[in-house]
């Protein structure tokens, strides 16, 4: 049975902001207090300024959102300057929540920052007499697809594209979403339509796909002893060369240069070099998917593999194979029950995957909620160890890193 946490810490969660490329363009920074699956603005100055100061005097930007800018709610006292904003106007953008009247003074305050350098995203906007006087401030404008009937939203876009400002389409939930709002027009686009296969999607390269699959399913083979892996990944001559480019890059941190598999087996071992040339075999199919999401399996790894210290049921390879396998279908755009039909993975790692059983399933059902801010359904777990929102920032920044080494390899 599963048990709630009773946690009362701060937290700062990350949702991407991709462009019309795919390309991560921003993060936007969400503030999440304990174990509320939402933010909580029961004192909306309050959390904001807690979000803020955890933000930048505690975490780091830098730390969260890299170079790329962070958009931020902030509510109406501090776009009317009752408030300070600690902050440089670089690399953020605050955005102006819809329960904020468009006052006056308001529009005042908005226009004082825009001054200073500040850009502003109107979020979930309604186009009213009332609130165009915002949008000839605005730099950014959030419109709620799913909320929004299909005539009003073609309207809607029709009329903002005339003006000199970026659309951001806000929660797009599937792969069809992501298609309609693309050919809407809009710049930019929020939500989770990245985590689920695109299955009705044809691909040219079908018989590759088919290839790397059956790679994959050799490497994971629990069976399979060094020498094997050795002469598998031998036999790609450039999965050969990635795989050592890569871990002879500074992620490793190794003391001396690696140049043979048989040698990075011998110094990572064998389970971190299978899942390293597993990764560089889906690194390849970046066609039409974000390649945001490679680093997120990789945050999931990571930090399944860290959780895994607060249950000793629990192995820490296994718990990594399950939390970066978690995104397979949506990487190859196959069913992930077709896919582990073809997979010899462990029958925990299967079943966690397929219908979040055990103390895996569990275990990735926990971070795929702290990852989405669903933090009322957490886990109880062994703080004392490593508690949730450590396991994220670290899974974070090790994801990161380990995602700029993947695509220089």
């Amino acid at each position: 049975m599963r048990q709630h946490t009773q946690s009362k810490g701060t937290y700062v969660g990350r949702q991407p902001i991709y462009d019309r490329a795919l390309d991560v363009y921003a993060y936007e920074l969400l503030y999440r207090r304990g174990n509320v699956n939402r933010a909580t603005f029961s004192d909306g100055d309050l959390a904001t300024t807690q979000l803020l100061i955890n933000t930048f005097m505690e975490i780091g930007l830098e730390n969260i959102v890299g170079s790329r800018p962070a958009f931020i709610n902030i509510t109406g006292d501090f776009f009317t300057g009752q408030y300070p904003l600690p902050m440089s106007h670089e690399q953020v953008v605050f955005e102006l929540l819809e329960t904020v009247e468009p006052t006056a003074e308001v529009i005042n305050g908005v226009r004082g920052l825009v001054e200073q350098g500040y850009r502003i995203a109107l979020d979930d906007y309604l186009l009213r007499q009332d609130t165009l006087p915002l949008l000839e401030l605005a730099s950014f404008v959030k419109l709620d697809v799913l909320n929004m009937q299909r005539d009003e939203l073609a309207r809607t876009v029709e009329r903002l594209r005339r003006r000199d400002l970026m659309l951001i389409a806000e929660k797009v939930e599937t792969p069809a979403d992501y298609d309609a709002c693309r050919e809407l027009g809009f710049d930019l686009f929020q939500g989770y339509f990245f985590s689920y296969p695109d299955v009705i999607q044809t691909h040219t390269n079908t018989a590759n796909r088919s290839v790397v699959i059956r790679l994959i399913a050799q490497l994971q083979d629990p069976s399979i002893d060094l020498r094997e892996v050795e002469t598998l990944i031998a036999q790609d001559v450039i999965l050969s060369f990635r795989l050592l480019r890569y871990i002879n890059c500074a992620t490793f941190g190794l003391r001396r240069e690696v140049d043979s598999i048989r040698q990075a087996i011998m110094l990572l071992g064998l389970a971190t070099v299978r899942n390293w040339a597993t990764l560089l075999l889906l690194s390849q199919f970046d066609d039409r998917k974000p390649r945001e999401l490679m680093t997120i399996a990789l945050i999931r790894a990571r930090m399944c593999e860290l959780l895994s210290v607060t249950d000793p049921r629990i192995d820490a390879g296994q718990a990594f194979t399950t939390g970066l396998f978690s995104l397979l279908d949506a990487m190859l755009d196959v069913p992930m029950e077709n896919l582990l039909d073809q997979m010899p993975l462990s029958l925990p790692i299967k079943l966690a995957l397929l219908n979040r059983e055990g103390v895996l399933g569990t275990l990735l059902d926990d971070v795929v909620r702290y990852e989405r801010g669903q933090w009322d359904g957490l886990a109880e777990r062994d703080a004392v160890s490593i508690d949730y929102n450590s396991a994220y920032l670290a899974a974070m920044s090790w994801a990161d890193n380990s995602s700029k080494a993947l695509r220089a390899a």
